[in-house]
C-alpha cells in the first residue's frame, strides 16, 4: 500500500490519469490521511473534482476540524468552502 505522501504526489501530478488521481484521493480517505486530504482541498491548481472528492472523504471520516478550517479559509474556492460546511 502506498504511503500518504506518495498518494498525495499522484494527485498533484497532472500527467497521471484522472481515475488514478481519484483513486489516490479515495485511498487517502481509507488511510485516514486527514492532513493530506485537507491540503488537496486548499491547494490551488488542483482540479476541482479532486478537491471535491477530498471533501467527501473528509466528511466520511467525520474530520470536523479539517472541514471547519477549509470552510473558513478565504483562499479556498467558494464552492469548495461551501461543500466543506457541515
Amino acid at each position: 500500500m502506498p504511503s500518504a505522501s506518495a498518494l498525495f504526489r499522484q494527485i498533484v501530478t497532472k500527467s497521471a490519469p484522472r481515475e488514478t488521481r481519484r483513486e489516490a484521493v479515495r485511498e487517502l480517505g481509507r488511510l485516514e490521511a486527514v492532513t493530506q486530504l485537507r491540503t488537496v482541498t486548499q491547494t490551488n491548481g488542483i482540479h476541482g473534482v479532486f478537491r471535491r472528492d477530498a471533501i467527501a472523504e473528509l466528511k466520511k471520516r467525520e474530520a470536523t476540524e479539517a472541514l471547519e478550517t477549509i470552510a473558513q479559509d478565504r483562499a479556498v474556492d467558494t464552492a469548495i468552502r461551501e461543500q466543506a460546511r457541515i
